[in-house]
């Protein structure tokens, strides 16, 4: 067993039956969910825990707005050093941005009522090249409306949030959360991504590991105590876990159930941090359970849904007051099930286009995406696309059947600040030929970002029409719509 400070016991000792996570876990392929990690926890121990190649134990996952609980809780403990309440008026952490003749919205919108995204704007404001992401909420020349009323979810609030933690105490949000997630035994590096004005971006940013989320998720359940200890105000973190705020309206499906601060409400009574994507960690107080989940869910319909209602129909109704009878075999498939692969396109490993396409160059009609030419050389188990696209020439492959090793996409993209372009993300493919004359290939983003490409390549005579979808967030931008293109000879 790796070293950490969890503790783990078999799922029986802790009233699960290990074939009920088995179901979860099923269910999650059937609907072709592509979970990345989970854990399960009960009383405080580890009862399963499984993770997707090229994710692994260690290996940090991005948590999307997850990150809005950890700044929850950064606010919680300036509220328990007695340095900040949640009833003083977000305007005086900021003079500087404070428009001549503001709404009187602006000037009584309080802490609380940013913790609760009951904010004074009727949207958000920022881009990602937005110069000051704290000084476009107050610049926002939107209709304003009453804080505290209405629940209107909005990341801008979290960024506010950040800015005050970051303005106070001089320091980067997790920088200053770094004695509290010693205590908790979360990785000295866990990190954020910076927005354009260099402060931490906690309304979405946040990288660690899935074990540390389930550390966090502990301390949650636990209402800010941890090994016996009341590390933050328990009334505050009470009032984060819990109503604070109706969103009926604002939401539908499961998020109809209220929010507490930077917190979900859950219907049967529990409450959850949610990112983008399926990151989940799910907290009932009454079983004294957590169920953590990383995934990229990006592109797939009621994916959330999925996970949530399967996670109740096996785990939560599942747990049994007492320990259960040991069971090795339900264990051991549990030990097997456990071992997560991506989603495949199920599909011939070849087709008679094969020897028809390879090497020839396909020109492309005008296009708003600015794709010149493509061409794709098929060798063994893969297929490597090389395209020209805004002058440059790049290629990347897609592998046959399996997923192949991580490669870089050849596209830069945003690295440890939203705003510059600088990185080049780890990625796996996987393709196969759905018709004789169509091939199709997922490309999924397995970095600090994630995103996917799902991309499809049909031959009719002299032609190749490219059909593709992108789930990302301000990334893979240019891989989404429609090419058509001509075999030309060389």
């Amino acid at each position: 067993m790796p070293e950490n400070n969890l503790t783990y016991a078999s799922p029986e000792s802790l009233g699960i039956p290990s074939q009920a996570i088995i179901n979860f876990l099923e269910d999650m392929k059937t609907y072709r969910i592509p979970l990345h990690s989970y854990l399960v926890l009960r009383h405080g121990k580890v009862a399963a825990e499984g993770y997707c190649a090229p994710f692994d134990a260690d290996r940090k996952h991005r948590m999307y707005s997850i990150s809005k609980s950890f700044t929850s809780v950064a606010i919680g403990m300036l509220v328990t050093e007695g340095r900040l309440s949640v009833n003083d008026k977000v305007a005086d952490f900021f003079p500087e941005y404070i428009p001549e003749n503001p709404s009187p919205y602006i000037l009584k919108a309080t802490v609380r009522d940013l913790l609760m995204m009951a904010v004074f704007n009727e949207t958000g404001c920022y881009d990602w090249d937005t110069p000051d992401w704290v000084k476009c909420f107050f610049d926002n020349d939107t209709y304003k409306q009453m804080p505290g009323t209405v629940f209107h979810y909005d990341t801008n609030a979290t960024v506010v949030l950040c800015g005050i933690v970051e303005k106070m105490t001089g320091m980067k949000l997790l920088d200053y959360m770094r004695p509290l997630l010693d205590e908790l035994g979360i990785s000295k590096d866990v990190w954020c991504v910076k927005s354009p004005d260099e402060r931490s971006w906690t309304g979405s940013g946040i990288l660690c590991t899935p074990r540390d989320l389930a550390r966090f998720g502990l301390f949650c359940l636990n209402r800010g105590e941890w090994n016996g200890k009341q590390l933050v105000d328990r009334e505050y973190m009470m009032q984060a876990t819990t109503k604070q705020i109706g969103n009926y309206v604002a939401h539908s499906g499961i998020r109809t159930s209220g929010y507490g601060y930077q917190f979900w409400m859950q219907p049967e009574g529990g409450f959850s941090c949610s990112g983008m994507g399926s990151q989940y960690a799910l907290m009932y107080p009454e079983q004294d359970l957590v169920v953590i989940t990383t995934a990229d869910a990006q592109g797939l319909n009621n994916a959330e849904d999925f996970i949530r209602e399967s996670f109740l129909k096996n785990i939560l109704h599942g747990c049994q007051p007492d320990a259960l009878p040991e069971d090795p075999e339900a264990q051991q498939k549990l030990a097997e099930a456990s071992v997560l692969k991506l989603p495949k396109i199920e599909g011939a490993l070849t087709s008679s286009w094969v020897e028809k396409a390879n090497g020839v160059k396909y020109v492309f009609d005008d296009n708003r995406w600015g794709f010149k030419w493509m061409k794709l050389d098929f060798a063994g188990n893969a297929v490597q696309l090389t395209y020209e696209k805004h002058g440059q020439v790049d290629s990347f492959p897609l592998y046959i059947g399996e997923y192949g090793p991580e490669f870089l996409f050849p596209e830069k993209a945003a690295g440890k600040r939203i705003d510059i372009l600088d990185t080049n993300y780890r990625c796996v493919s996987q393709a196969a030929w759905d018709m004789e004359n169509t091939l199709v290939g997922n490309v999924f983003a397995v970095d600090d970002y994630l995103g996917c490409i799902k991309i499809q390549f049909t031959f009719v005579e002299d032609t190749m029409t490219i059909f593709a979808t992108r789930w990302a967030e301000n990334f893979f931008n240019d891989w989404r719509g429609y090419l058509a293109g001509h075999a030309v000879k060389e």
